[in-house]
This record gives structure tokens, sequence and C-alpha cells, in this order.
């Protein structure tokens, strides 16, 4: 489960995302990457932003990567 501050990012990016404020979503999103990079939720949540296939397939594959690094411990 996702620490209490990066919950709060990601409603925070959600809410941004809502009012359609979408370069400030996706800018927090890619910030969030950095910090949060073993978070599955922050590129899945940036994979719903992409901009074309292949962004979303490799958000897709990070998200997918971190899930499983995270069941493994």
């Amino acid at each position: 489960m996702a620490s209490p501050e990066c919950q709060a990012l990601l409603r925070t990016a959600n809410r941004l995302f809502r009012f359609e404020d979408l370069s400030r979503a996706r800018a927090l999103l890619e910030i969030m990457s950095d910090v949060y990079p073993d978070e599955p939720q922050v590129w899945a949540a940036l994979a719903t932003m992409a901009t074309d296939d292949a962004e979303m397939t490799t958000f897709l594959s990070r998200a997918s990567h971190a899930n499983r690094q995270g069941l493994a411990t």
C-alpha cells in the first residue's frame, strides 16, 4: 500500500485531472514517478494520461513491474 504522502498526492493529481488541469496533473505524476518509482498506482495513473499507445504500454509495464516487486517483499 502506498504511503500516506503518496496517497495524498495521488488524490491531488486525481482532482487536477477531474478539473481538467491535465498539464499540472501529469507534471505532478511525473515528479511522483521519480520520488515513488516502486509505487504501481503512480505508474497506473500516468498510463491514464499517456499521449500514445507506446507511452501507455511503458507506464503499464512499470506499474506491473513495481507491483511484482511489491509482492516479492
